[in-house]
């Protein structure tokens, strides 16, 4: 958000690390952006009286993470990248960002992590400009300050007995984020955990509101997510992470199964439910993977969050 309050106004930070002023990015969600389908068939496409300049961007290894192309007749940047593409699209895209030209040409280094900040903020500021999500919801959004109050003491007591630290160096994701009711309590104590919730709206939500971070805040598949993300993350968090009924109970299994795979080792996770059975099952999936606990929530509203997994992942 900008010093108005108003995230719809604020300055991209992808602009700024390329130093260029109105762009695009070719594909339309940060999901597609694992599988590049439009950047390769746009850039088989391009010839060199198109473009009016070129520039190839590089990360702090040296390594080709996009490419840039300020379109001669569009009159504006187009940004191509394979950040996060997968292996065999990685290949393709450097063999057909090779054969790009232009009468002008420059390079640019950056840092692959503000690169990627910077694209999910551009998908962030794109839901929230209504580019791409069209819900037109207006009701009232609620976060009542009990339910944050008492994750907050759940969450204190987690953080301390498994020496988490808070900070920006304990690399934490949450999944089933909503529209943030519960990240604000992460917030508060410290954490600023990478956010990620199938439902586009709910996330739009939560950014409209300045509850999600714009650079953190990302529209996925948690059933997907060992398919963008390594290892790489100290704790995953979920709240109310969904009824397990038996009709729901599948596709939340998938989900949950994803959490060991993006933990780095001897990671922890925390996940509530309303009921102790739902715990339970939650207990009896991740028992082959983590050592668990379950335990009840005595300052949770009789609902929200009353029942608590929390696990660490078995070497």
């Amino acid at each position: 958000m900008n010093e108005n309050g108003d995230l719809t106004l604020r300055k991209l930070d992808l602009g700024e690390l390329l130093a260029i002023d109105e762009f695009m990015l070719v594909e339309e969600s940060y999901a597609a952006q694992r599988w590049i389908g439009k950047t390769l068939e746009y850039l088989g496409k391009v010839r060199a009286d198109d473009v009016l300049e070129v520039l190839r961007i590089f990360d702090e290894s040296d390594e080709l993470i996009g490419l840039a192309l300020h379109d001669k007749d569009l009159k504006f940047w187009i940004i191509f990248t394979d950040l996060i593409a997968d292996r065999a699209r990685k290949e393709e895209f450097r063999a057909l960002a090779r054969m790009i030209s232009g009468p002008k040409e420059r390079v640019l280094a950056v840092k692959r992590k503000a690169f990627h900040e910077a694209m999910v903020e551009f998908y962030s500021v794109g839901l929230v400009n209504r580019l791409f999500c069209d819900c037109n919801v207006k009701e009232e959004r609620f976060y009542p300050r009990g339910r944050i109050e008492a994750l907050k003491k759940v969450l204190g007591e987690f953080l301390r007995e498994n020496e988490i630290q808070t900070g920006a160096h304990t690399a934490a994701l949450e999944i089933g984020c909503g529209n943030g009711g519960a990240t604000i309590a992460l917030h508060e104590l410290g954490l600023s955990p990478l956010t990620v919730d199938i439902d586009k709206c709910e996330i739009c939500k939560g950014l409209e509101e300045g509850v999600l971070d714009p650079r953190k805040s990302i529209v996925l598949d948690c059933s997907l997510l060992s398919s963008f993300f390594g290892r790489e993350f100290d704790v995953v968090f979920g709240f109310m992470v969904g009824k397990l009924t038996p009709f729901e109970r599948f596709n939340w299994d998938k989900v949950l199964l994803e959490a060991p795979k993006v933990l780095k080792s001897n990671g922890k996770v925390l996940f509530t439910v309303s009921s102790e059975e739902e715990a339970e099952i939650v207990h009896q999936l991740l028992q082959d993977v983590f050592t668990g606990d379950v335990k009840e929530n005595k300052e949770s509203d009789g609902y929200f969050d009353r029942w608590i997994y929390t696990g660490t992942l078995c070497d």
